[in-house]
């Protein structure tokens, strides 16, 4: 978990995965209307979803890119 901390200390990863970013993946950096799992950048923070026929559900707020990532790809509920 640290080294996934580590890579989201910043968002030059978080950027990256945006630019790579395909219509058939399951993990998705911007909005969109595809099924799968979000992290976004939002005005307050980031927020985590899950989109299934373009409903959200599951959706969690945190105030920096390190809690956002470590709940989407560590599914863990008390990040940081």
């Amino acid at each position: 978990m640290a080294r996934l901390s580590e890579l989201f200390e910043d968002s030059e990863v978080f950027d990256l995965l945006k630019a790579e970013q395909q219509p058939a993946d399951w993990y998705h950096f911007e909005p969109r209307t595809f099924d799968g799992e979000y992290l976004i950048e939002t005005p307050s923070g980031f927020q985590v979803y899950q989109q299934d026929r373009g409903v959200q559900f599951s959706v969690r707020d945190f105030g920096t890119l390190q809690e956002a990532a470590c709940a989407l790809f560590a599914d863990c509920t008390n990040c940081g």
